[in-house]
């Protein structure tokens, strides 16, 4: 399944499709069942990785030199496009590999994101998706829930049309 996924987030183009290939990865992600289950994020420690995550991306969006038009649509779509994401990279994807310890499990869920996005956005967003992955994968592995990483893209993807 991971390798399907991987392979059709791959081959998306911009428009419909890609949405659709995207929530149903994110439905597969939720629903297909992962060895390494969620364990129930403790409050402050969710809060504090989601503030980390969240002052990166800011930074990361100020520091941005194409701001994109803010319309309630696309912004909508994209924050379900990256809740969808984080269900299948670090729900299902990092579930699978945590059995191999949590830095293989950060590592590659973090260069599958990268690459998925490299046909998308060019090469020269690669250092930049791979620097999401990986925080994004720490903050699945600090909190313990997939959850925590999905805020803090949904942000970021806002932040990009602030």
């Amino acid at each position: 399944m991971a390798g399907a996924g991987l392979a059709a987030l791959a081959l998306r183009s911009p428009g419909v499709e890609a949405v659709v290939v995207v929530a149903a990865l994110g439905v597969a992600g939720l629903a297909l069942p992962v060895p390494a289950r969620d364990r129930p994020a403790r409050a402050p420690t969710w809060v504090a990785a989601v503030a980390i995550g969240a002052l990166a991306m800011a930074l990361v969006a100020r520091a941005a030199t194409v701001p994109l038009a803010f319309a309630p649509l696309p912004v909508g779509v994209s924050v379900l496009a990256s809740v969808a994401e984080e269900a299948f990279f670090r729900r299902y994807l990092y579930g699978w590999l945590a059995a191999r310890g949590p830095a293989v499990a950060i590592l590659v869920s973090a260069a599958a994101f990268a690459l998925v996005h490299l046909p998308l956005y060019g090469p020269d967003a690669l250092a930049l998706d791979l620097a999401a992955g990986l925080l994004l994968g720490w903050q699945r592995w600090a909190t313990g829930t997939w959850t925590a990483p999905a805020a803090t893209h949904a942000l970021a993807n806002v932040l990009a049309y602030a």
